[in-house]
């Protein structure tokens, strides 16, 4: 089931922000995401540069790859953009320290004309 843009809210830290920076906490249906990543703006795609995540009150199990797709999908409507990439940070601990994430590329689904 996917998540709508009143699913998720977005509230950005303002003290932690600092251009280009962005620090900010997701609430979803699953649960508090506080994220912090530079952020591009190329027209309507957003690029997120070594992208933190943590997860406070959401249990791994419970999010995952899928939620966070939905997360983002919900986001894109939030923000208006067509495309969204994330090229996580370089990991410093856990599973395979020392290696960057591949990259995720997010597009909003065109609906066909009724």
């Amino acid at each position: 089931m996917a998540w709508s843009a009143s699913d998720v809210q977005i509230v950005f830290d303002v003290l932690g922000t600092d251009d280009p920076i962005v620090t900010a906490a997701i609430t979803t249906t699953a649960g508090l995401l506080r994220v912090m990543a530079t952020v591009q703006r190329i027209g309507r795609l957003y690029a997120f540069e070594g992208l933190h995540i943590h997860a406070e009150d959401v249990a791994a199990r419970g999010f995952g790859g899928a939620g966070l797709l939905r997360t983002l999908r919900a986001l894109l409507e939030i923000i208006d953009a067509d495309e969204i990439i994330i090229r996580g940070a370089v990991r410093t601990t856990g599973a395979n320290p020392e290696h960057r994430p591949r990259d995720i590329r997010v597009a909003r689904k065109v609906q066909p004309e009724a």
